[in-house]
């Protein structure tokens, strides 16, 4: 939201479990609120309240300053933004940071958690995404922000007791390899042998360390990485693992069923429990766990020896996609398949729903020409042989391919299965009455003009077919343009719409009529009494606008625009019985920071309306009324259009919820107006 301050945009909680009784601890700018044990808290930091009812507006729980999204914070003077939400029960904390500026998240730990003085190194940047599973005691949230710390390239002394953060070089600036970290406690495990059990299963950016102090692992990496691998951490951490070692062990050829199943006769009568061996099949791995380490190497050795099979041995898997299409998908994986840049065919589109002969869901193939072909003996195609088909049914992937190459594949399918970004197009359209004051143009008037209002050029790529002059603003500049001219001339809005486009998409936004229009007439050559037949073709018309919008990892949003207003007047210039349509339209390729305004403009048009103007009762004579009359313009009106454009990010349901609430806000303040 506007204003908001850097701190409040952690959304994040620090919950403190132990005792009974709720405590605050001092807070004078009223950034942090206490909330009791029945909140449970949504990703962008506001409480979804159990059944205990609604928080009341003060009491002993609620610290002052505390204000919902919007709202006015008594003595703050203005809005604040989502508040980070504290509850107070004991000694341990459940830490839960989502996207945290790294310094605020040392600053809140350090003063809310550890009750500790910190000095935070001014170059130290990046941001933070964290989240503990369960309660930790203090002294180990110490041991955590250390280890925090370490993977965005930045250290934790303390002297003459104070702590203090040090940024090592540039380190700090990209932060971790991974985009969230994460704290597992570790219960039967020692943290070093749950490390080396995971990390065969790690993915390209994920980082697994095991705490200082041998208690905890900390994941980095994305979400999609995350919940496998602390899924698997649970399923090792159990009490059965008390003196047992394990090793798990990945497999390239043979499936995890079969493997287990041949090592489990091979070793199941050596002493009873002193071997086991569990597949894991959605890994294509096995768990071996023993009493020693030399029995555990001879079974790591014969589950290498047992991984092996035949050279056709491809097998099916089924991918739910969940964020994309996966005709889209098919298409994608289709060109990485075949070694190529693009895509090696087209993916299927428009036959959801098909069912076949047998009343099966129809499944589309997606063109394959280079995958079944041998790989080269030269680069050795870790993929040969791999076929990927969309279901445009359920929207799922079946994927026939050998085992070992399924790792590759699933985790290309999760990176690419992510909610795409969406963008918001506000545009508003106006029409700008060009008087003696403007009569060069609304740019000559700000730039030339005495009114001590001061233009920067967009510097980014304006299309080359833009006649007129584009400008970037910031909020709310571009309605201070439109405010300042409405006070010189007239100036009308034709259009103001608002709406959301999923990014690399077209949306196109039309209000108007179609207007028939006569293309092509023709006539028998043999039958002179025949019709004349008129082919004709519907024109939009009216206010017609097309944005593509693209965003790149800075908030950078490049924007294709097409902006077209057009009416119908009569034809003039030729007997064709057809309407001639006027029209004024802007295309243009521009790039603008998410949140800022672009104005484009400079198309000027003339109207004249002819009359007849004469001695009056002298022209109304018929025959002789027409020496008594002339010609004349009676009228010639100049106007401008202008397209003043805002793109904002909507990169995820924090981003969609303060937008949603903006424009609830503006409704109200309509409906208020009306209500008047």
């Amino acid at each position: 939201m506007k204003g908001a301050i850097g701190i409040a945009a952690i959304a994040g909680t620090i919950a403190l479990a132990g005792c009974a009784s709720q405590s605050s601890s001092p807070d004078g700018d009223g950034r942090y609120s206490l909330l009791g044990p029945n909140a449970r808290y949504l990703t962008s930091g506001r409480p979804e309240l159990g059944s205990d009812g609604p928080i009341p507006a003060s009491g002993p729980n609620r610290r002052a300053g505390y204000t919902d999204l919007g709202s006015e914070a008594a003595g703050t003077g203005g809005q604040t933004s989502e508040p980070i939400l504290i509850t107070e029960n004991g000694t341990k904390v459940t830490v839960n940071f989502v996207n945290a500026d790294l310094q605020d998240f040392v600053r809140v730990v350090f003063d809310d958690v550890l009750k500790e003085n910190v000095i935070v190194d001014p170059a130290l940047t990046g941001r933070v995404t964290l989240r503990t599973t369960e309660p930790v005691t203090r002294q180990a949230a110490l041991s955590l922000v250390r280890n925090v710390l370490q993977l965005h390239g930045a250290a934790l002394v303390k002297a003459d007791g104070v702590f203090r953060v040090a940024s090592r070089g540039n380190g700090s600036e990209q932060g971790p390899v991974g985009e969230n970290i994460r704290i597992v406690p570790i219960r039967f495990l020692k943290a070093e042998q749950a490390r080396a059990a995971l990390q065969p299963f790690a993915t390209a950016g994920t980082q697994i360390v095991a705490s200082t102090e041998g208690r905890y692992l900390i994941l980095a990496g994305s979400p999609a990485d995350l919940d496998p691998m602390a899924q698997l951490l649970d399923t090792l951490d159990v009490d059965q693992m008390l003196g047992m070692f394990f090793a798990l062990v990945p497999l390239k050829d043979a499936s995890a069923a079969t493997v287990a199943t041949e090592a489990a006769q091979m070793f199941g009568g050596e002493n009873e429990g002193a071997f086991r061996v569990l597949p894991i099949q959605r890994m294509n791995a096995v768990l071996l766990m023993t009493r020693s380490t030399a029995a555990l190497k001879r079974a790591k050795d014969w589950v290498e020896r047992l991984d092996q099979t035949g050279n056709d041995s491809r097998q099916m898997r089924v991918f739910q996609i969940q964020n994309r299409r996966a005709a889209d998908l098919a298409k994608i994986l289709s060109g990485m398949l075949a070694g190529q840049g693009g895509p090696a065919g087209e993916a299927p589109s428009g036959n959801a729903g098909a069912l076949g002969a047998n009343g099966a869901a129809k499944i589309e193939p997606a063109a394959l020409s280079a995958a079944h072909e041998p790989a080269s003996p030269e680069t050795g195609h870790p993929l040969q042989g791999v076929q990927v088909r969309a279901d445009t049914a359920t929207n799922s992937l079946v994927v026939m391919a050998r085992p070992e190459t399924y790792g590759l594949i699933e985790s290309a399918i999760r990176r690419l299965d992510v909610l795409p970004t969406q963008v918001l197009i506000e545009a508003t359209i106006a029409e700008v009455g060009l008087n003696d004051a403007l009569r060069y143009g609304v740019r000559w008037y700000f730039q030339q003009g005495a009114h001590g209002v001061s233009l920067n050029d967009g510097s980014p790529n304006p299309g080359a077919n833009l006649p007129g002059f584009n400008y970037v603003f910031n909020v709310p500049q571009g309605r201070l343009v439109v405010n300042a001219l409405e006070k010189i001339t007239n100036l009308e809005v034709i259009s103001s719409p608002a709406l959301t486009v999923l990014d690399n998409e077209t949306a196109t936004l039309k209000v108007g009529d179609q207007v028939p229009i006569a293309t092509r007439s023709a006539r028998s050559v043999t039958n002179p009494e025949a019709p004349v037949v008129n082919e004709i073709e519907l024109k939009d018309t009216g206010i017609i606008l097309t944005v593509t919008p693209r965003v790149n990892a800075s908030g950078l949003v490049m924007l294709d625009i097409s902006q077209e207003v057009s009416d119908v007047v009569p034809t003039s210039t030729s007997a064709i019985d057809s309407p001639t349509i006027r029209q004024r339209k802007i295309n243009s390729s521009v790039a603008v920071q998410s949140g800022a305004e672009i104005v484009l403009g400079g198309l000027i048009s003339s109207n004249r309306q002819a009359g007849k103007e004469g001695i009056p009762g002298l022209k109304d004579i018929p025959i002789l009324g027409a020496v008594f009359t002339s010609n004349a313009v009676n009228d010639r009106r100049k106007s401008e259009l202008l397209v003043i454009i805002r793109p904002t990010v909507i990169a995820n349901r924090v981003d969609l919820f303060r937008i949603t609430e903006e424009i609830k806000a503006g409704m109200t303040g309509i409906a208020n107006i009306k209500s008047r």
